[in-house]
């Protein structure tokens, strides 16, 4: 009898999990389970691919174009099941009408459009004045809800696609980051470094190249390490013009007014007044048709009752206040996300906070030597790098993304290191270097700008500086 409840209640979890809208934990997301559960071939696959979440994203990222999507996605199943299955239109037919005849007479008012008069008006009697009130939208529901789950993960599509031209193989990355954080003490430290040099060679930060000094450097160009940022933005950019453009998209398909349909309908439930019949959802609507008899034309006018606009109205109250989430959170992100990438003070602060205050002390608190972390950030890092450091700190947590940061920082000193220590002993390859006397003025090595002080602060050691950096 135990293990009997016990599928019973795995049975119904799974039932949950299939019919939900939104992603249980651990579970699936509702058009996933659905062609699981319908065993068509490929499709299960392609649609595990399409809808599966990425790594590398965000909350909000997700939210548009997983969550929303597979909402809408699983309300056009919904309406396409009630519209091509049950019945979505039923008519109150003459007397005369008998059989077949009332079956026509409903799948032609349920094709052609039919127009809503208030139960308090009369009946227009010219055609031209009831071809003004008609409506045709709900044929096109289930399509249009389609539709839109596409709209919402176009921008995931452009940034999976072109994100993977920069050479950063960003999946990689996060999702090694991940393991590191499951891993036990033991083999941590081995992996740490491996992820390490993968990221130092990918992001180029043992050949810094010097970044233009501005307020807001952020240039487009894979060479300039800020291909993937600017991509990242404008992929959030896209996602605010695409939930804007589904409130003027539902304005014109349901018609003018709907913009302000869902604070309207929230305004009569809150004062408690009766749900009354919405002519932006009518459930009771007129229809015209006309009957040839041997060689006259009877027309016919019917009253019918739209059984597929009471879920039309539930589901579009619902996407109108969830649109208007998911509008509201997307501005916000996207502000947020440009204070946080575009100016370089903001990017300085978010390495700041990843270093270790321990090994860097004399860093953080001299002025002067604070340049050295401008410099990795602007030369070694660069946005593509800041950026990453974030997606590894927002997936794999705040322990992972500081080592990693303190490493890539490590192998960025000594790599300066190396270059003072060939500048002194060896003598700059192929160019003359002059020593400047004023502070924090940049030198010339090679076709390379360094600071001076950085010779100061970083003193090699033996065998040409390939021992670690002494702080003064």
């Amino acid at each position: 009898m135990s293990r009997l409840s016990e599928e019973n209640e795995a049975l119904i979890l799974r039932t949950k999990k299939t019919w939900m809208g939104i992603s249980l934990p651990g579970g699936e997301s509702s058009f996933m389970s659905l062609t699981k559960m319908l065993g068509i071939p490929f499709l299960d696959d392609a649609v595990s691919r399409i809808f599966k979440p990425q790594t590398f994203d965000d909350p909000i990222d997700r939210l548009n174009y997983f969550i929303t999507a597979s909402l809408l996605a699983f309300f056009a199943i919904m309406v396409s099941a009630k519209q091509y299955v049950g019945a979505p239109i039923q008519c109150w037919m003459p007397m005369e009408f008998k059989g077949g005849w009332e079956q026509y007479a409903e799948d032609y008012c349920f094709i052609q459009n039919t127009y809503y008069v208030p139960m308090e008006e009369e009946i227009p009697q010219e055609i031209s004045d009831r071809d003004e009130r008609q409506f045709g939208y709900y044929q096109w529901v289930p399509v249009v809800l389609a539709l839109q789950a596409f709209m919402f993960y176009i921008p995931n599509w452009i940034w999976k696609t072109l994100h993977q031209q920069s050479g950063l193989d960003l999946g990689t990355a996060i999702s090694d980051a991940q393991n590191i954080r499951a891993m036990k003490c033991k083999d941590k430290q081995e992996e740490f470094c491996k992820l390490s040099s993968y990221l130092s060679e990918s992001l180029e930060i043992n050949n810094p190249r010097p970044m233009p000094r501005s307020v807001f450097c952020l240039r487009l160009g894979r060479s300039l390490g800020s291909y993937v940022s600017m991509l990242y933005l404008l992929t959030k950019f896209l996602y605010l013009v695409n939930v804007f453009g589904q409130f003027v998209l539902l304005n014109n398909f349901i018609g003018r007014g709907f913009h302000l349909w869902g604070w309207t309908a929230l305004q009569t439930l809150w004062s408690g007044d009766e749900w009354t019949d919405s002519p932006v959802f009518p459930r009771v609507s007129m229809c015209d048709f006309r009957v040839r008899r041997l060689a006259n034309m009877h027309r016919y006018t019917v009253q019918c009752v739209l059984m597929i606009n009471m879920f039309n109205e539930k589901i579009y109250l619902f996407i109108w206040f969830w649109f208007m989430f998911v509008a509201i959170s997307t501005i916000i992100n996207f502000f947020y996300c440009f204070s946080q990438m575009v100016p370089s003070r903001a990017r300085e602060n978010t390495v700041k906070q990843m270093l270790s205050r321990e090994d860097y002390q004399d860093l953080m608190n001299n002025p002067a030597a604070s340049r050295v972390i401008s410099n990795f950030v602007s030369n070694g890092l660069r946005p593509d790098g800041v950026l990453l450091l974030r997606f590894i700190e927002g997936h794999a947590g705040a322990i992972v993304a500081k080592d990693i940061c303190n490493r890539l920082f490590k192998n960025y000193l000594e790599c300066l290191q190396v270059d003072i220590a060939k500048r002194q002993f060896l003598g700059p390859p192929g160019s003359h270097s002059t020593k400047s006397t004023s502070p924090g003025v940049e030198e010339t090595y090679g076709d390379r700008t360094l600071p001076d002080y950085q010779e100061k602060l970083l003193q090699p050691d033996s065998s040409f500086g390939l021992g670690k950096p002494k702080y003064v």
